[in-house]
């Protein structure tokens, strides 16, 4: 089960790129991008560290984990009736980070 850590790392340098560009996106329409950006962030440096094998990579990780999956989960549950609440591409993206918070809490390191 060594390879759980290695593999959440990964996704999440790939979820921090979609969470970078959707702050972009923010910033260039005149939006307040800073979560996504702070998420981003939090994202990419904790895949860093945990690729690397440095000290506290795992922690970080999972709970950047956390917070994007907090993030992604916000327009899902306050959706009410519109069409968001059927937004495949949410779901999956809130699925994933559920994933890769699973991959890191579950990751045992070889000694």
């Amino acid at each position: 089960m060594t390879w759980f850590g290695t593999v959440s790392a990964w996704a999440a340098l790939a979820m921090g790129a979609l969470f970078g560009v959707n702050a972009y996106f923010q910033f260039a329409s005149g939006a307040d991008g800073w979560v996504h950006a702070g998420t981003a962030l939090l994202l990419l440096i904790g895949g860093f560290r945990t690729l690397r094998k440095m000290s506290g990579g795992l922690r970080l990780l999972a709970g950047a984990w956390g917070i994007a999956a907090g993030v992604l989960s916000l327009p899902l549950v306050s959706a009410g009736t519109s069409g968001a609440a059927r937004d495949v591409g949410g779901i999956a993206m809130f699925a994933i980070s559920l994933a890769g918070v699973a991959l890191t809490v579950l990751h045992k390191e070889q000694k």
